[in-house]
């Protein structure tokens, strides 16, 4: 998808396909590093992030269907570890980052794309 404000092809973190259910404490940690990715990502290539606010509101919206109380201080906690997570995950895997990045621009298909997450493109 084309991001409106920018004209750069995103991804974005949606949990309506989850909206109802009540979350483990891993399905929630699995989730803070997939809601942070974009954002991280965003930080690494431009020196800031600009789309994020959508992923931080469905982050909130995960923590809100935890199995148990989430506080403000553990969900802030679990923010910075998904940020973290991210930016090792794609530190380490930096060349099929950088691939995906320019098949996004390349406007290639889905499956194009997962062959190069899955280092067979």
């Amino acid at each position: 998808q084309v991001n409106d404000e920018t004209g750069v092809a995103c991804v974005e973190f949606h949990t309506s396909s989850i909206s109802g259910e009540e979350l483990s404490d891993d399905a929630i940690a699995e989730l803070s590093v997939v809601a942070m990715s974009g954002s991280v990502a965003e930080i690494m290539g431009f020196g800031q992030a600009k789309g994020g606010e959508n992923d931080l509101l469905e982050l909130q919206n995960c923590f809100r269907q935890s199995k148990e109380f989430i506080g403000a201080a553990k969900q802030q906690d679990l923010t910075r570890w998904g940020a973290l997570q991210s930016y090792n995950m794609i530190k380490q895997n930096m060349k099929k980052y950088e691939g995906l990045v320019q098949a996004f621009k390349d406007k290639k298909s889905l499956s194009e794309c997962v062959s190069i997450v899955e280092g067979t493109a």
